[in-house]
């Protein structure tokens, strides 16, 4: 069932929110008390009950609601004092006044796309996105508390999950009413996902074991399993610091196991979404001409579907991508300006977008050297997304340069909670190693720089600063093999050209970095 008021449609079955055919961003949580004031229209729904609905038995502040209705209304363009379609009864709840009509699944067939309006036409292959429903996991506790925590926990992956937006999750709601209906064929059924994603929990004296797997519903198949063990004592918030990393592994897999299925398919059938997923899947291989197939894939992709962001975002991705294969020359000056034209189309459609965000701060700070918008950017990107690791890389560069080295290390360190084997490892270990640096804390900075060498010996970068470090600690020796490391890579050795590529907005750590390379040797432009 599909309800449908003003210009909007909501979807319970997609847990999707659509404006003009075009879905809006929102939290699980808030598409479950829109759909719960939607389907109660006729009456005041009680603060008791939405508490319930959403929450279940977990205990949570006044506050937290106020948040959801706020959201709510946002949502849906509604004037929280104008009270336009949500109104709120003093003392007793809410009510949903719009008109609401409904419609049954069954009239949006194959047929719907040749019904629709040519304006509105070009949004169906977005719509055809397969969606993903979180069973709640099962807890294999002995103490019948923990079976809030992993009700709990259930709620927070859907969030997790919802914020990268990629694939529609079911809303908790739903899987929740059908967690006694069966296994995931019969969820699958009943909510139309294609990939379902159970639990099991268990905590046993300060440890936290949580079992996961991946079914594709299509084919009946397992296709991703793993364990988790966390200490408790490692956990500030037990729950949302799990979340998140189950969020981390679960991502990618998803988009992997879609690009499987699409890459079975001949080119000329692809729609917008499969043409994107093919896209995503050329960029994790993570070669220059993969990167100039994904770009065609995903322009292609932007011809079927122009209002759709993530094309848009999967072009900015490869450019950052490109970028970052010639990050270790000095002159990164215009290396990533392609990258913040296509992050900047992207949020031009979708403000919302937390990749988009993240690769417009990069750009921002590396192609401009304007790190207070980079800081903006960033830090709305973890707000949208903060299981993103991708969004503690770029917030620890930005905010290590804006001059924060604490703060820097503080977000980069997190990535590491988040994914143990982050693809740009040797990347976050060189910046964690600068930051040190910055705060004179060489000990430190040592083995940071060290780690990264060992991940990645021809990182230009890591040399750099190893002959920085070199030069403050006074050790000639080691900064005469990092020279010839690095003059083995072909990269500049003039201590002026290296020291401009670094956007430090903070004086003092400039003229600290320099210094560094002028006492390990290295000569200056112009010096004969």
């Amino acid at each position: 069932m599909t309800y449908l008021f003003e210009n909007f449609e909501l979807d319970p079955v997609r847990a999707e929110l659509r404006r003009d055919k075009t879905p809006v961003p929102i939290e699980p949580q808030v598409f479950d008390l829109l759909k719960l004031l939607v389907a109660e229209r006729g009456r005041v729904v009680t603060r008791e009950e939405i508490f319930a609905a959403i929450w279940g038995e977990r205990i949570v502040s006044d506050a937290a609601l106020s948040s959801r209705i706020r959201d709510a209304r946002k949502a849906i363009g509604d004037n929280g004092s104008a009270q336009r379609l949500i109104k709120t009864v003093q003392r007793r709840g809410l009510r949903f006044v719009g008109t609401v009509s409904e419609e049954e699944p069954a009239h949006r067939g194959a047929d719907a796309a040749a019904q629709l309006p040519a304006e509105t036409a070009r949004y169906t292959d977005i719509l055809e996105r397969p969606a993903v429903a979180v069973l709640p996991f099962t807890c294999q506790s002995d103490n019948p508390r923990d079976r809030f925590l992993a009700d709990g926990l259930t709620d927070e992956i859907v969030a997790a999950l919802s914020a990268w937006r990629h694939f529609p999750v079911i809303s908790r709601t739903t899987t929740f009413r059908y967690r006694e209906q069966g296994g995931e064929g019969s969820i699958a059924a009943l909510t139309g996902a294609r990939y379902v994603l159970s639990g099991a929990f268990r905590k046993t004296g300060t440890r936290i074991k949580v079992l996961l797997a991946v079914t594709d519903t299509e084919s009946d198949q397992q296709i991703w399993s793993q364990r988790i063990n966390r200490d408790l004592e490692e956990l500030v918030d037990l729950e949302e610091e799990i979340a998140a990393h189950i969020a981390t592994l679960v991502a990618p897999e998803l988009n992997g196991a879609e690009a499987r299925r699409v890459m079975r398919r001949p080119a000329s059938d692809l729609t917008a979404w499969e043409l994107a997923m093919r896209a995503s899947w050329l960029i994790d291989q993570g070669t220059q001409a993969d990167f100039a197939l994904a770009e065609r894939l995903a322009s292609d992709a932007i011809d079927r579907a122009p209002d759709w962001t993530l094309p848009h975002t999967l072009i900015a991705v490869a450019k950052f991508q490109q970028a970052m294969l010639g990050f270790s020359g000095a002159d990164t000056s215009m290396a990533f300006a392609e990258t913040l034209v296509a992050a900047k189309k992207a949020l031009e459609i979708d403000h919302g977008s937390w990749i988009a965000h993240a690769l417009t701060a990069v750009g921002e700070l590396w192609t401009n050297k304007n790190h207070d918008r980079a800081v903006l950017h960033v830090k709305r990107a973890i707000d949208l997304n903060p299981s993103a690791p991708t969004n503690y890389h770029f917030g620890g560069c930005i905010t290590g340069f804006a001059g924060d080295p604490e703060a820097a290390r503080g977000y980069q360190e997190r990535l590491f909670r988040l994914d143990p084997v982050y693809p740009y490892t040797a990347v976050i270990e060189a910046d964690l190693g600068l930051w040190h640096m910055m705060d004179k804390e060489f000990y430190e900075a040592t083995e940071r720089l060290e780690r990264s060498h060992r991940w990645d010996p021809r990182y230009g970068r890591a040399l750099q600063r190893k002959i920085a470090l070199a030069g403050l600690k006074g050790d000639r020796e080691a900064a005469s093999v990092a020279t010839d490391k690095l003059r083995g890579l072909g990269l500049p050795l003039d201590a002026d050209v290296i020291a401009a590529s670094y956007p430090f907005r903070d004086d003092g750590h400039s003229a600290l970095f320099l210094e560094g390379l002028l006492r390990a040797g290295l000569s200056r432009s112009g010096a004969h």
